[in-house]
């Protein structure tokens, strides 16, 4: 017969802001048994659940058939199946998805007609027969209840010795809550399983092997159900009330109204010595982890699925670019080139306002469709992390659907709009002549259509425009990283929003100019709107040096190294901030594990990262020497007299490297 799982907890200490909820706690679980904690509101029971289940109290051990699971939490914890009060599946999938999706991710190696079957003996056993509807429906639309049995279903797939729930019956009516007791109470008999669970209530009692009472956050009783209700009438004094027509229910109602939580016994934490008993971090066994590029996969389509069943969601995110609306407030024909000089500065000033406007939509557009992406279900991330599951590649689930669905495909959606819908014309497009009549099919064919591929100002504006998307939802789920599940992205946000518009670069303050400057190159929209402003050459149309887009090969690839900095460094913080959440180690200490097992991808990571800044720091200064190379020429435009820019090819006899600073940095003014 199989000996089972004996769980030990010894001498558990855990406090919150200088007050105890735990104070040297002790007890046994048996093998093969069920066995309940039990107690009033308020006297530590999710708190202990949650110290068993892999936070790191502050002092005291927890055993597993004799072995402390936080000398090797990341092992024993994806060997305990762990239900907590919140619902921990995708309310958007269906019964039988999800399970699925939680079979694929924790059993790699099984092959998915095993898990499905795994799943269907699962839901049969805990009232979901063959045939049932509700295993095709969105746990949306189940009840409370069905979910509760939904979420034991999830954490049973993998068959873990030992299973953990917390107040599994609230919310149940008395006949659900038999049932499920008398499951819970079967798996661990039949299958020689330890069942720990919480519970308030006292109707189905009789079925647990044990009970453990809990009273402000101490121990009071352990050990057999009228034993402990014995024991505690005892002490109380609540003998001579007990009579034989008295019910259970009523003696516990009792004994936990005599018990009540009273915050004035918790005693002040910092009075107490506080010797720890958990010392350094020992690698005791090989972790079995699920592959890095499975997990991915898995994880993607899981999201997609969750995204599919969540329309409204799902379409809005794809729909994003339909903001594209805002640009009836562009001046009209902003993007035409102007030839008349009484009016170019006029012109020009339009154009660097509907630069603005374009580049603040787009990086907006990014960050608002992703900073609830991770603190809207961060529980369940940090639920299947207690199961292994990888925080980079939870992420790049993630970023890469936003990435593309949002990234990519609003900044196309916004181009088209401009150039096809608000017949804002860009440069490198056919300028329209007025009174011009053709039919609205051939315009769009021939003019439009064709204007937008064989222009090369078109693809990079498109391509500036994506790459500051992609970076500002990189900085969106950083957001929802940091934001986690304490309700705190939409003060970010705002943050981040109101950094954005006023560092872009378009309002300029000469007072504080310099501080502007400086801190300009932390927004991601100065980036944004330098590259769209290069990419148009608006700069050439004043010939004027006095604007900062200088239009450049080498300053247009600055701008997009710097870009490509910006994502990598974004997904290294939020990768880090979902690792500094893991419970078992401590925040500083949970960074210094991640630093030694990592030592050489985050070397490369940072390396790369410093390689992108410096590169687009060289190319940026680069093409400003260049830039104050400048001349005035009085033989321009008709003897009205324009600045001149350097140019390579008319210099003598320069070397290699002269020939290749000069081409990559000179300006395009010339050809404009």
């Amino acid at each position: 017969m199989n000996r089972g799982i004996e769980l030990v907890a010894k001498d558990i200490v855990v406090s919150r802001k200088g007050k105890v909820i735990l104070d040297k706690v002790s007890f046994r679980v048996q093998p093969n048994s069920l066995t309940a904690i039990i107690g009033p509101n308020g006297a530590g029971k999710t708190t202990l659940m949650q110290v068993l289940s892999g936070e790191r109290p502050d002092n005291g051990q927890v055993f597993i058939n004799e072995k402390n699971i936080y000398l090797d939490p990341e092992y024993w914890l994806q060997q305990i199946g762990y239900v907590p009060v919140d619902n921990i599946l995708h309310e958007h999938l269906t019964l039988q998805e999800a399970l699925t999706y939680i079979g694929r991710l924790r059993l790699p190696g099984v092959p998915l007609s095993k898990i499905r079957l795994r799943v269907d003996s699962l839901l049969t056993k805990f009232g979901f027969p063959q045939g049932d509807d509700r295993r095709s429906k969105q746990l949306k639309v189940l009840s409370s209840g069905e979910r509760k049995r939904a979420n034991v279903c999830s954490e049973l797939i993998i068959d873990p010795e030992i299973l953990m729930l917390d107040e599994p019956t609230s919310n149940l009516d008395p006949n659900a809550e038999y049932d499920l007791m008398s499951l819970l109470s079967a798996y661990a008999h039949d299958s020689n399983k330890t069942v720990l669970l919480i519970t308030h209530t006292l109707n189905t009692i009789e079925l647990c092997d044990e009970v453990i009472y809990i009273e402000n956050g101490q121990l009071r009783a352990s050990g057999k159900p009228l034993e402990v209700l014995a024991l505690l009438e005892t002490d109380l004094h609540l003998i001579e009330n007990t009579t034989p027509i008295k019910s259970m229910f009523l003696r516990w109602a009792q004994v936990f109204e005599r018990t009540k939580t009273n915050p004035e016994k918790r005693m002040d934490y910092r009075k107490g010595p506080r010797v720890k008993q958990i010392k350094g971090i020992s690698q005791v066994h090989h972790i079995a982890k699920t592959p890095w590029l499975f997990q991915l996969y898995y994880l993607i389509s899981r999201h997609l699925r969750v995204r599919m069943g969540d329309r409204w969601s799902f379409f809005g995110t794809l729909l994003a670019g339909l903001s594209g609306v805002l640009f009836f407030t562009l001046p009209t024909n902003a993007f035409i080139k102007p030839f008349d000089g009484n009016e170019r500065a006029l012109v020009l000033n339009q154009a660097r306002q509907a630069v603005y406007v374009i580049s603040l939509v787009v990086t907006m557009l990014g960050m608002i469709t992703s900073y609830t992406e991770i603190s809207k279900e961060f529980r369940i991330f940090s639920h299947e992390r207690l199961k292994g599951l990888s925080p980079s590649a939870y992420f790049f689930s993630k970023w890469i659907w936003l990435a593309i669905a949002v990234g990519i495909l609003a900044p196309i959606v916004l181009l088209t709009f401009i150039v096809f819908v608000y017949r804002q014309p860009l440069p490198g497009f056919p300028e329209p002549r007025i009174g011009e009549v053709v039919g609205w099919w051939n315009q769009l064919i021939h003019f439009q259509l064709t204007g937008f591929i064989t222009s090369n100002v078109s693809w990079l504006i498109l391509f500036t425009m994506i790459l500051s998307c992609i970076t500002s939802v990189t900085l969106g789920l950083l957001i929802s990283c940091a934001a986690s599940d304490g309700g705190k992205g939409y003060l970010y946000l705002s943050f981040a929003v109101v950094f954005l518009v006023l560092f872009s670069g378009l309002i300029r303050n000469p007072k504080l100019e310099e501080l502007i400057n400086t801190l300009s190159y932390l927004s991601v929209g100065k980036w944004s709107y330098e590259g769209i402003a290069s990419s148009v050459g608006v700069y050439c149309w004043l010939d004027s040096w006095r604007f900062d887009e200088f239009n450049s090969t080498g300053h247009i690839l600055s701008v997009w190294l710097s870009l490509g900095a910006f994502i990598f460094l974004a997904i290294f913080l939020a990768i880090i901030l979902l690792h500094l959440r893991d419970p078992w180690y401590g925040r500083w200490k949970n960074l210094k594990v991640l630093f030694s097992r990592n030592a050489a991808r985050i070397t490369i990571f940072l390396s790369i990262l410093v390689l992108l800044f410096s590169y687009a720091s060289f190319l940026r200064s680069l093409s400003y020497e260049y830039h104050s190379l400048n001349y005035w020429s009085r033989t321009e435009y008709g003897g009205t007299g324009a600045y001149q820019y350097a140019n390579v090819n008319k210099s003598q006899d320069p070397d290699l490297m002269k020939y290749w600073s000069g081409t990559i940095s000179q300006s395009w003014c010339g050809n404009q």
